[in-house]
């Protein structure tokens, strides 16, 4: 569980407020350049699913939230919360700020022993 504080950015008060907490991860959903992660975003005891996606481009990682199943539904989370809508800088950062927890060492650990030479 991270709570996610990023002083720097002009919504911060926004995603200082948020709880992104690690959900699930499967590795079949994954190849070498791409990497899906469920998460739940929190606030004040109620939460949503979405997933961050990463693209690996050359030894260089970028992430944001996958435009999936989830993601109108975390749209609509980060709207009826704070009356903020949702833009990709935002979702950059918040999946920027996931990259340093935990949770996602592993997983990027996991990817790295699944496909070597991408990592190499």
């Amino acid at each position: 569980m991270v709570v996610i504080k990023d002083k720097d950015s002009s919504v911060a008060s926004f995603i200082e407020q948020l709880e992104v907490a690690f959900h699930h991860f499967d590795l079949q959903r994954c190849d070498a350049k791409t990497l899906y992660v469920t998460i739940l975003l929190k606030y004040r005891g109620q939460k949503v699913l979405c997933d961050f996606i990463y693209i690996m481009n050359h030894q260089e990682m970028y992430g944001a939230i996958s435009i999936n199943e989830h993601y109108k539904h975390a749209k609509a989370f980060i709207q009826q919360h704070f009356h903020h809508t949702l833009l990709y800088s935002d979702e950059l950062q918040l999946a920027q700020n996931f990259m340093k927890t935990v949770h996602f060492k592993r997983i990027v650990q996991q990817l790295a022993n699944q496909f070597p030479k991408s990592f190499a």
